[in-house]
């Protein structure tokens, strides 16, 4: 079974590691990252959780060196990673993979590490990617057992990632991060419990990871030593969040450095889970077919894993944004009744509209449709059925430099940001791994989200 070993392996790659020696695609899938996690973050703006994050930041009267997006004050470090981490959260429409919404952790650690250290944007990516891959790799074969087990994926793999981007931008060597990988394991956590009653502690969880990541890193520098089998360890991470007697580390090191497992990272064209994307861009075709018919019944077949997920089922009453961006049900009348599923439309609890249809919407459990392959059909009161199916799954929503570029533009608009500071936003991205410094990227965030 890989051991302490392949983490030592991992961890002296990720404090080698230099963004420059990316193959041109791959830099551009990470700069496609950094752009699309900051552009949900300024259409987060208004969001109850970043302002709930606001106040409780603003209790601590931290000061400091580093730049609170969302306003931006000066505070220290560790606030700024809690207060930036809730805003990228807050709409849930962050990045997605199946280890979780890891950029909303990431990229707050990282930027704070950054400007604190003054580093270049070379830097900060070699340290965003190394905290993506640090993260992704370390869950990648564990996080479905994990997510069974009633915890979140989020905040459990997102420590890990922000101590490594944190420690890589701070300078640390291999022995360095390794161990800070270790004590990281200790501070791993979130439940997955709020959904089905609808409270609010989800992006505070990945706030709350992002901040650990930033002590951690502080802890580690100073030398506070962790167990070397902190992942392995029969009373470890893997076995505490998942089973007995299962390899989760075995592709710890599979095609390092040649292969990057960030590079599967997906986008969300809607704030809903990322397992309903398919469902809502199918409504929205199959009801401009059906020419204002009503519909009679509808049948979604999904994954087991989907289906049976906790809150996917969900079909009200609904009284909060956290039941109705993981209801299968809420969200497919939602796009049948409106066309799209809209930040407004997920807390829009009451609308007559789209309560009368949720229960006639009927979720399948079907072992032959894989992940992120929804298959649709809506029975119409005219005679008709309409029928949709996902095709190529999740790689339909891949974090491409196009697709970040249009969301930034598409969630601006939202709140009103005027396209010539998003584009200003754009720019900065675009050539960050030339820029000295960070403090253009972080005045170029916080211009749109003062504006908005």
């Amino acid at each position: 079974m890989s051991g302490r070993d392949d983490l030592t392996t991992l961890a002296e790659f990720l404090s080698t590691f230099n963004a420059r020696t990316l193959a041109a695609p791959t830099l551009e899938n990470a700069k496609a990252c950094l752009l699309y996690g900051l552009a949900v973050g300024i259409g987060t703006r208004r969001a109850r959780p970043a302002i709930l994050a606001l106040n409780a930041a603003e209790r601590q009267r931290e000061s400091g060196d580093t730049t609170r997006l969302i306003d931006g004050a000066r505070t220290s470090q560790g606030s700024a990673a809690f207060a930036n981490a809730v805003l990228l959260s807050g709409r849930v429409q962050g990045d997605s993979h199946p280890c979780g919404h890891i950029g909303g952790v990431v990229i707050p650690s990282a930027v704070a590490a950054a400007e604190s250290a003054r580093a270049s944007g070379e830097t900060l990516l070699s340290g965003l990617v190394a905290g993506y891959e640090s993260a992704l790799r370390i869950g990648r074969d564990h996080s479905a057992d994990l997510s069974l087990r009633g915890f979140r994926t989020t905040p459990a793999y997102g420590v890990f990632g922000a101590t490594v981007a944190h420690g890589r931008i701070r300078g640390f060597d291999g022995p360095a991060l390794r161990n800070a990988i270790g004590l990281a394991a200790n501070f791993a956590g979130g439940l997955r419990e709020y959904v089905d009653l609808g409270t609010e502690e989800s992006p505070f969880q990945a706030g709350f990871a992002a901040r650990n990541g930033v002590y951690v890193a502080d802890l580690a520098s100073c030398g506070i030593q962790a167990t070397q089998n902190a992942l392995h360890g029969k009373a470890g991470f893997y076995r505490a969040f998942g089973k007995k007697n299962v390899d989760y580390g075995r592709r710890l090191l599979e095609k390092l450095g040649v292969d990057f497992e960030f590079t599967a990272v997906t986008y969300k064209q809607y704030p809903a889970c990322q397992f309903l994307r398919g469902i809502i861009r199918g409504l929205a075709a199959l009801r401009e077919q059906a020419a204002g018919a009503a519909v009679q019944s509808m049948e979604i077949r999904m994954n087991p894993y989907e289906a049976d997920f906790i809150g996917v089922r969900f079909a009200g009453p609904f009284t909060s944004a956290a039941q109705t961006v993981m209801s299968a049900p809420f969200c497919a009348a939602l796009a049948w009744s409106t066309g799209t599923a809209s930040f407004d439309g997920l807390r829009r609890f009451d609308d007559a509209a789209v309560n009368a249809l949720v229960p006639r919407i009927r979720i399948i459990t079907d072992s032959g449709r894989k992940l992120y392959e929804p298959h649709i059909a809506v029975q119409l009161a005219d005679g008709r059925t309409l029928e949709w199916t996902e095709q190529a799954g999740d790689s339909n929503y891949r974090v491409t430099w196009a697709a970040a570029t249009d969301m930034t533009h598409q969630l601006c608009a939202e709140v009103g940001v005027p396209r010539p500071i998003a584009q200003t936003l754009v720019d900065a991205v675009a050539h960050i791994e030339a820029a000295p410094n960070v403090r253009p990227l972080i005045t170029a965030v916080c211009a749109a989200t003062t504006h908005a």
